[in-house]
């Protein structure tokens, strides 16, 4: 007997060793919903927008492998069904709603009511950019004092401006109201362009506008992509052969 009262709790233990670890199939798991994104094309970069200058292309797209989906926008009687796509909205100035349909095969074990249908809804506002008097202003219009995040310690202060005069020449500046952006980077001189002879416009340029973004490129290494956070403007400047750093600047009047 007392080699037995040994051997008890080491078979005690072992029962217990051998007890079966359950996985739980669902843990984690969430049902799918429709998700799609819409972008404003500004050059050759999308960004998340709600409201587009008219100007300009509207990107549409599934953020998740459906098997299918299809997309009814506004009053278009067509009915898209790829992926990814954009259109323009040239001819109007309004409120579109945007309905977003999509399958995808159903999980039945960890969600047995779901039919795998996901809808969703969505709305964008289209606004004019140049033509007045309808036109719309950017908010992005202000002074942005920041900083390349590579050198926090030297600031400076961007400039995101809209002029408007019959004194401006179209064969310089190529409109007669015109976005312009100045002091990126630091100290910039534009000297290259017709603009020049303009003291207000020496030191800019002039971006290609989204509603809430641009985009500019001067020359090689002078280029980058802007969009408005709040009052917060981020610019991803440069490029792989220059080097890129990016601002950030808060906005003061």
């Amino acid at each position: 007997m007392k080699g037995l009262s040994y051997l008890l709790p080491i078979v005690v233990l072992f029962v217990f060793s051998c007890k079966k670890h359950t996985e739980e199939p669902c843990a984690g798991k969430t049902q799918p919903v429709a998700e799609f994104r819409m972008s404003e094309v500004v050059g050759d970069t999308t960004f998340t927008a709600d409201t587009i200058f008219r100007d300009n292309f509207v990107d549409f797209e599934s953020l998740t492998n459906y098997q299918w989906q299809k997309w009814n926008i506004g009053n278009d009687p067509r009915e898209f069904t790829q992926s990814n796509f954009n259109l323009t909205f040239i001819n109007v100035l309004e409120t579109i709603t945007v309905n977003f349909t999509a399958y995808k095969n159903p999980d039945a074990i960890c969600f047995p009511l779901d039919n795998g249908i996901y809808r969703g809804q969505k709305q964008f506002t289209v606004v004019e950019q140049f033509e007045k008097p309808i036109l719309t202003l950017s908010p992005l219009l202000g002074r942005y004092h920041g900083y390349f995040t590579d050198n926090p310690a030297d600031t400076f202060t961007v400039r995101v401006e809209y002029f408007d005069s019959t004194k401006y020449d179209v064969g310089l500046t190529g409109l007669k109201n015109f976005y312009w952006i100045s002091n990126i980077p630091k100290g910039f001189n534009n000297t290259s362009t017709p603009a020049f002879v303009y003291p207000e416009l020496r030191n800019g340029l002039g971006p290609e506008m989204g509603y809430k973004s641009f985009v500019f490129d001067y020359n090689t290494c002078i280029s980058g992509k802007g969009w408005l956070t709040n009052d917060t403007l981020m610019i991803n400047y440069g490029n792989d052969f220059c080097g890129r750093k990016k601002f950030i600047g808060k906005r003061f009047f």
